[in-house]
Order: C-alpha cells, then structure tokens, then sequence
C-alpha cells in the first residue's frame, strides 16, 4: 500500500505524534511506499498560524527554515535505515502551500536547490486572497467575503487560477487534497445561480461541492484546463483520505472533479493518508478502497517508485485485483 503525502508532529505545529513513531506504525502497517513531504516554510509574516507564533513569537518565520532543514537530515537517516533494515520504500517530497505568487516561485527555488533530497513536490492551494480555506470557519468565510458580494463562483475561478499558477510553475508530480476548499463549505449556501453572489432572496439556489461544476460551466472549464496541464507533464491526483476523517463523505477529489480526471488525466490517481499522526496513518483506506472500486471503478491505481541509480521518480501501475488484494488491508481489520 501506498501513501504519497504525510506529515509529522516533529515539523507541523498541528501534528500530533514524533516522526519515527509514526513511521514504525508504518511499518507495523506493511506499507509499500509512504512519502515524506513536510511543507515548504512559509515567508512571510501574515502567513503564519497562530500556534506557529505562540511557539516562537519572535522568531516564528526563523523557526520554519530550521525545522524544514532538519526534516530533511531526518528523512534522510530514515530512508537510509530503511533500506536496510525496512521492508517500506520511502520516497522523500515536500508540500507547497501557493500562499501567494511569491511562494510559489520560492518554492520553485528551493525544490531546485535541494533536488538531491526532495524527489517531488505535493502541489496544493491552501490560501485564497491571502487567506486560509482550511483553517476554521472563520477564515474559509473571510475568503469568501473577500470577493465582491460574496461571490462563490469568483471564489472557485480564483482558487482554481492559483492551482494553475502553482502547477505551470513547479509542475507538481503529486497534486494534493484538488478540491479542498470544500472542507468547510456550508451546506447551506445560497447563491445567484447565474452571477454567483451569495443571496437570501428567492431567486437562490443552494449550490453544494457536488453540484457547482454542472451549475458554472467557466469554473468547470478551469478545472479541465488543469487537468489537461498536469497530464501534459505527467501528473497524479492524489486521492487523499484526510477528507473522510474530517467528517467528509468522500475523499479529495469529489467524484465530480474525479470523473474529469479519469476523463482528461488518463485516470492517473495515488493515494494519500495525509497523516499528521500515529492512528492518522492509513486512515479511512477502506473506505477509499470503496470509493475506488465501487465509485470511480477505476481499473488500477498509481503509485510512485523511485530509480535506485539516478534518484529520479516516476509512476507505475497496479491493477485494481492486485491493489484490492494486497496483505495491508487484511491487517486493517
């Protein structure tokens, strides 16, 4: 079994459990592949959480440059122990954030110059105007008011801008968590179902994470335009079971965005914990496993394997049977 996108308490304020601790349940686990890709430090004040300035007040943006330097020595020593004495392959990569424009391109700078360490990048979209999607209510609704009469359909063109700005930039090899501003989308959202605006009048229509692609046939557009540039270069969306343990009925990518992708992508999914803990790792895999099957009925998944002679990654294949019958998911119980 595979995961392309993990994290650890030792590098991320929100995550919960020591490193090593997480990659011996890993291995208690019997994963084949599991990826090591803390984020890429944020550069600028605003940007900052607040437990990140709580940890370090003065020193907060400092703090982020050591603890990713140190991630990558530590990844190093693991990967290294783990080809001796370790059945899992572990691939190490870093996650962008796209705060902005500037961070994109310095982390175009940075996955250059440390390129004997990090094998891939997870490009994500965490920010919108500047502002969190993913944080709590509170910001995912100050991004929203951000846009002019609360406009949602605005909202979603100018996420989906900045996956591309990020994708032609850095040409993600993983692209993480597609569609994450449904997180904290409210399901009872009224909106203009022409213009978008957010509205209580009649006129209204609840337009929800399953419905606004039929709904706005330009934002529709953006996400094919996407999804043609990551097949361009050879791209993979992650299916990203973080979603089902936050309370969502599907992963990332909504089975909307991921009949697109087997439409316009070749199909070409990982799959991603996007554990942040010990009992994170793995978590909701069999009901991804459903999603896979019964839902998108794709008939193999992808996963990322790393050339032992150049240091190069590339994609290979697994046939569906194969995936569904792998040891780890009888250990899952």
């Amino acid at each position: 079994m595979h995961s392309h996108h993990s994290h650890s308490g030792d590098y991320v304020a929100h995550g919960v459990d020591p490193l090593d601790e997480m990659m011996k349940q890993v291995e208690r686990m019997k994963f084949h592949t599991y990826c090591l890709t803390e984020h890429i430090p944020r550069i600028e004040s605003q940007y900052l959480y607040p437990e990140e300035i709580e940890a370090n007040r003065e020193n907060a943006l400092v703090q982020l440059q050591t603890n990713f330097n140190e991630f990558m020595e530590h990844a190093q020593r693991i990967k290294s122990n783990n080809e001796i004495n370790g059945a899992t392959k572990i691939i190490i990569g870093t996650e962008i954030e796209s705060c902005d424009t500037k961070h994109i391109e310095y982390a175009k700078k940075m996955l250059a110059k440390n390129s004997d360490v990090l094998k891939f990048c997870v490009g994500s979209v965490h920010h919108i105007n500047g502002i969190p999607l993913d944080f709590d209510q509170e910001n995912w609704d100050k991004c929203l008011e951000s846009f002019k009469d609360r406009n949602l359909k605005k909202m979603l063109m100018s996420y989906f801008e900045s996956q591309y700005k990020m994708l032609t930039v850095v040409q993600p090899k993983v692209v993480g968590h597609f569609d994450l501003f449904k997180l904290l989308w409210p399901q009872d959202l009224k909106v203009d179902p022409v213009t978008g605006k957010c509205t209580s009048d009649s006129s209204g229509i609840i337009v929800t994470p399953m419905t606004y692609l039929e709904q706005w046939e330009d934002v529709k557009d953006l996400v094919i335009r996407n999804l043609k540039y990551i097949d361009s270069y050879g791209g993979a969306i992650e299916i990203n079971t973080s979603a089902l343990r936050k309370g969502l009925e599907q992963p990332y990518p909504n089975s909307n965005i991921s009949e697109l992708v087997k439409k316009y992508c070749h199909g070409r999914f990982v799959l991603s914990d996007d554990a942040h803990g010990i009992k994170q790792v793995g978590v909701c895999y069999k009901k991804a496993l459903y999603y896979i099957q019964d839902v998108l009925k794709l008939d193999k998944m992808y996963y990322m394997v790393e050339d032992s002679t150049d240091g190069s990654v590339r994609f290979e294949s697994l046939p569906i049977k194969e995936f569904a019958d792998d040891q780890f998911w009888k250990l899952l119980g």
